[in-house]
């Protein structure tokens, strides 16, 4: 199926056969697809995960959800992969926490004939090829971001970056296209920090480096967390307006950010619609279809007050009030 130009019931299914009261026939049995992500927490992760769930109940599959905790727990998120292939899944959505760490895992799920899509990254693993994989390009967030930072400040100025969790293949990757858009300019960087994705976390990030930096131009994160947690830092000091705040994923705690004159510019992600074509390719494989892309890039959309109340949030946000 050729995936390039398609961008223009809710359960939550787990493997519970086992409990069930009534056996299961052949035909009533659902094929099993595993979630292994690092980090559930967050505006885009829960929405990535409505987009799954519910094209999931849509086509007729089951979901094992897995959320090791935190970037930093490379090793549970190694034995939930691991779980999920002795479970004998059909195919493993996986955003790696470390790409390198989780080759032997993947290798294994590859060995018993496991199709392994990048979940909302184009990797699985370091030394082994996805069967698929579906995300915005990371580099391209980081270009677009320093896109946004150049528009701000055409003349340059100082700006401290919230990068993200350490190590994480699409902090870094974002970080690095950024820094290379940025380079030549005036635009400097006088302060840079890694944490956990966490928002008290960015807040207080945030608020040392302008307690730091009393006069800073521009605040950079990675994602929402990080960057809701920069513009609150710059509504407590007083500096909306001043301290320019740039961020990818556009939330509703971004939104109100934004409305409240403390957020300028977001590179919007499409995370529902991230997670919905996650499925539809597993089924696709399932089926033999040759995927042509085989990396699917899902389009970005740059927002700021211009266009904040115009644009088309049906593949950004999940219903509201939803929780898994």
């Amino acid at each position: 199926m050729k995936y390039k130009g398609i961008f223009s019931g809710l359960t939550w299914a787990v493997a519970l056969g086992a409990l069930l009261a009534v056996p299961a026939t052949a035909q009533d049995v659902k094929p099993i697809i595993g979630l292994s992500k690092p980090n559930l927490k967050g505006p885009y992760p829960t929405a990535e995960l409505y987009g799954i769930l519910d094209e999931a109940s849509k086509l007729g599959f089951e979901v094992v959800v897995q959320d090791a905790g935190g970037y930093a727990n490379i090793d549970k998120q190694l034995d939930q992969v691991s779980n999920l292939v002795i479970k004998g899944v059909k195919a493993v959505l996986i955003d790696p926490g470390d790409p390198a760490a989780l080759n032997g895992v993947a290798m294994q799920a590859r060995g018993a004939g496991i199709f392994l899509v990048g979940a909302g990254v184009n990797v699985v693993a370091s030394d082994v090829e996805p069967d698929a994989a579906v995300s915005s390009s990371h580099c391209n967030i980081g270009r677009e971001l320093a896109a946004g930072a150049k528009k701000l400040m055409p003349a340059g100025g100082t700006i401290g970056l919230l990068a993200g969790p350490a190590g994480s293949f699409w902090a870094v990757e974002r970080l690095r296209c950024f820094k290379k858009d940025i380079a030549g300019t005036n635009i400097v960087v006088v302060a840079e920090m890694t944490s956990e994705q966490d928002a008290a976390i960015s807040l207080t990030r945030a608020s040392e480096m302008l307690q730091r930096n009393p006069d800073l131009d521009m605040l950079y994160g990675a994602d929402d967390v990080f960057g809701v947690g920069a513009a609150r830092a710059v509504k407590a000091a007083d500096r909306c307006g001043k301290t320019k705040v740039i961020f990818s994923v556009l939330g509703e705690e971004a939104e109100e950010m934004m409305r409240a004159g403390c957020a300028d510019y977001v590179v919007a992600q499409q995370p529902v619609l991230i997670g919905r074509t996650e499925v539809r390719v597993v089924a696709d494989l399932m089926k033999g279809i040759k995927l042509n892309p085989k990396i699917i890039d899902v389009p970005l959309i740059a927002v700021t007050m211009d266009n904040l109340e115009t644009v088309d949030r049906a593949n950004m946000h999940p219903p509201k009030g939803w929780r898994p």
